[in-house]
């Protein structure tokens, strides 16, 4: 039988996150004990990513801190010791947590955690932090969302339909939704005016409106949980799919009219919306992204 090697104790001891990556989590623990870079990866010695019980040696924490704020150290025996994990994020959506929610421990860095897809912003300090879905190729700072109460309304109503419809079908409706709007809005910009004016808001600098940039994701993010709102429901979708040519196009039409500012031209977004729903007739499977 090996005998496990115990790793030495750091002397500052660091809590994790809630929910944060471990390897986030073994970065600033690094950084607190000052062996950033190789010298933390020496003083861990021959593990890429440590297990629990080298993090255990390493930080003295609890077993149980470690399982419920390091989802990648859990495994699947420890929902039935722990059944207070259910509903918590597994290690499947990925996000930015709140920079000011870091700014109370200390000196603010960036820290990732792991994240269920309506988690996309911080309602204590009204701070936009993206979630899993709403992807940027930018890294904005911070974004401050006080301004923008339909964005706080959006994710109170997302919530609800988490509630309404089940978590997993919402999630896969939101990508999608997602997905349409921002197609949508670079394909037809200007019937998205309030996506525009939200946008003024949080960047009074059109030259900086990217569409792949944050805050065009943060703009985007209410008229995605309105068309959430239809794709969610199944029922919905399938009277979609089995009507006739006309009726499909009235009720596209509605459709766009809920979410939009103006008039869309006839059809100009059937095909795509049409194609999404297709393709997802059936049931996605996959990881879920909270513990079950």
């Amino acid at each position: 039988m090996t005998r496990r090697r115990i790793r030495r104790r750091l002397p500052r001891r660091l809590a994790p996150f809630p929910n944060e990556h471990l390897s986030s989590y073994l970065h600033r623990l690094g950084e607190a004990n000052g062996l950033p870079g190789s010298a933390f990866g020496h003083h861990v010695a021959d593990t890429a990513l440590p297990d629990r019980e080298t993090v255990h040696d390493l930080t003295g924490l609890p077993e149980r801190t470690l399982i419920f704020a390091l989802p990648e150290l859990r495994t699947p025996d420890d929902v039935a010791t722990y059944p207070a994990l259910r509903g918590r994020p597994t290690a499947v959506g990925s996000s930015n947590y709140c920079p000011s929610c870091t700014g109370l421990r200390g000196p603010a860095r960036p820290v990732r955690v792991w994240a269920t897809h309506e988690q996309v912003l911080c309602r204590r300090h009204r701070i936009w932090t993206g979630g899993p879905v709403l992807t940027c190729e930018d890294r904005w700072p911070r974004i401050d969302i006080s301004a923008l109460p339909d964005v706080l309304a959006a994710h109170r109503r997302h919530q609800r339909l988490i509630v309404r419809f089940g978590r997993e079908q919402v999630r896969y409706a939101f990508e999608d939704a997602s997905h349409l709007v921002h197609e949508w809005h670079k394909q037809l910009p200007w019937p998205f005016r309030s996506i525009h004016a939200r946008m003024a808001v949080l960047e009074p600098d059109p030259g900086r409106w990217c569409p792949s940039s944050a805050i065009c994701r943060t703009a985007e993010y209410p008229v995605a949980v309105a068309v959430t709102t239809f794709l969610a429901d199944a029922a919905w979708r399938n009277r979609l799919l089995h009507m006739n040519t006309t009726d499909r196009h009235e009720t596209i039409g509605y459709l766009t009219e809920t979410v939009t500012d103006g008039a869309v031209p006839a059809g100009v977004f059937d095909p795509l919306l049409t194609r999404c729903i297709e393709q997802r007739h059936h049931a996605r499977t996959g990881p879920a992204e909270t513990v079950i």
